[in-house]
């Protein structure tokens, strides 16, 4: 959303200098686009818009046909020899005009803690809004050029970098998203092209600025633009969309604030940021709790996506998909009563802990507090599958013995976890588990009474 968003603000940004109109920023990019379109059907520079198209044509014409021709560096000399030529200054054209020559000096920072004091607030924000400013248009192009991110080595680069440009009396230093769509629409690979734009930057300032007085600011506008057009990709979006709605809302929460909010684009990130945050708690608040029941192929599977299978009125089994903690363990007791309380001849809960990662205080204390809940009203709780880390937290805190010992209650496989619950139990209607529709072998015999498979299925099955 935000690189969407970001590719059309800077866009948009440049159709002043695309229609050679002058207007006043204000203080939302949107109004000020308004502004310019509305003065560029007025008065449009018809000259200035020619050398956009001009521009705009070379870039695409060698991009489509010539590819491995510099089209932009073409387009610069073309438009620049042609403005000397015509005059275009002259013509109420809008040039680059006079660079300053010469290098920055370096020179030390005076240290006053009285200004330091002051700047402290400031610092940190413009630290936080350019580390996620640089960050997100970094992931936007390893995601098109398929490269691994070292965010770490990003802040680090960035240190060393304001630290160097404090010397020379620079501005803050962040990763630019007009410049690097240009760097990499021009065909840059690594990090070494960054070091020969610096030297021909530094190059040009030493001897070449003379050379840049009339470059056409359309011809730089029509760069920029034929860059960030590239970097505007809707089916992303669409596609967050479909995998998860809750990503597919925060992506257009941030598209449509960065847009409405420019050019505060930081706006935009922290919304963003503070969205993805509450939506994942909300996410962790209330999991996916699923009642298991025996495929026909061995497998357990849950009840409402597959409604044919028979359950055991004595046991049942669920499966949590989420680490227990404190934000969703009253959630978790409140499902498992409730279970309980729709099933009242169950006897038996078994649950399949392979979804919990780890388990907090609250998790295990909750999980504690069921246990004994429920068996004062004759039904026990028997964990299977679990985790390292989630035995380990019971072991530490004594809930593994009180529950039973990790020999009675606590089973590294769900079928170890049957056999226990099968011979605990009385079940006249099963033959004590041996009829069970948890037991494969059962499960099987059913599927192909339903008819849902047959003989030759249940025999490359191999289940028994």
């Amino acid at each position: 959303g935000f690189t969407n968003a970001a590719a059309i603000v800077i866009g948009t940004s440049q159709l002043s200098k695309l229609f050679g109109v002058t207007v006043e920023k204000e203080g939302y990019h949107l109004h000020t686009i308004y502004n310019v379109v509305v003065e560029a059907a007025q008065n449009i520079h018809m000259l200035t818009f020619a050398f956009a198209v001009l521009s705009i044509a070379i870039i695409w014409s060698t991009r489509k046909y010539a590819p491995k021709l510099p089209g932009v560096l073409i387009a610069v000399l073309v438009a620049t020899l042609l403005s000397w030529v015509i005059g275009f200054e002259g013509k109420g054209g809008m040039v680059v005009g006079k660079i300053p020559a010469g290098l920055p000096g370096l020179a030390a920072p005076t240290f006053d803690w009285e200004v330091i004091k002051h700047l402290i607030t400031s610092t940190v924000i413009i630290s936080l809004i350019g580390f996620m400013e640089a960050i997100s248009i970094a992931k936007a192009l390893a995601a098109r050029t398929r490269q691994r991110l070292d965010a770490n080595q990003e802040l680090v680069g960035q240190g060393l970098s304001n630290l160097v440009s404090g010397l020379s009396g620079g501005y803050a230093v962040s990763g630019s998203f007009s410049r690097s769509a240009v760097n990499m629409d021009a065909g840059a690979i690594t990090g070494f092209s960054s070091i020969v734009t610096g030297a021909v930057v530094g190059l040009t300032l030493l001897i070449l600025t003379p050379l840049l007085y009339h470059l056409p600011q359309a011809t730089l506008a029509s760069v920029i633009i034929m860059a960030v057009v590239g970097l505007v990709r809707i089916e992303p979006i669409r596609h967050a969309w479909k995998v998860e709605k809750h990503d597919g809302i925060v992506a257009v929460v941030v598209f449509v604030l960065t847009l409405a909010m420019a050019p505060d684009l930081e706006i935009g990130i922290f919304a963003g940021v503070l969205l993805a945050m509450a939506l994942f708690i909300y996410r962790t608040m209330r999991p996916r709790i699923a009642i298991l029941s025996r495929f026909h192929d061995g497998t357990l599977r849950d009840v409402k996506v597959h409604p044919e299978l028979d359950r055991c009125k004595k046991i049942l089994m669920f499966r949590w998909d989420m680490s227990l903690y404190y934000a969703n363990a009253g959630y978790f007791e409140t499902k498992v009563l409730q279970m309980v309380a729709d099933h009242p001849d169950v006897e038996y809960l078994i649950l399949d802990a392979e979804g919990i990662n780890t388990i907090d205080s609250t998790g295990e204390e909750v999980l504690l507090h069921l246990s004994e809940r429920l068996h004062h009203i004759g039904v026990t709780i028997i964990v299977a599958r679990m985790k390292k880390q989630f035995m380990d937290a019971l072991r530490k805190t004594g809930t593994l013995k009180t529950m039973g010992g990790d020999n009675r209650r606590f089973f590294s496989r769900i079928a170890f976890a049957l056999e226990q619950a099968w011979t605990d139990m009385e079940c006249d209607k099963c033959d004590n588990g041996r009829n069970c529709p948890l037991r494969p072998s059962v499960a099987r015999r059913q599927a192909m009474h339903r008819g849902e498979i047959g003989k030759d299925q249940t025999k490359s099955a191999g289940l028994d």
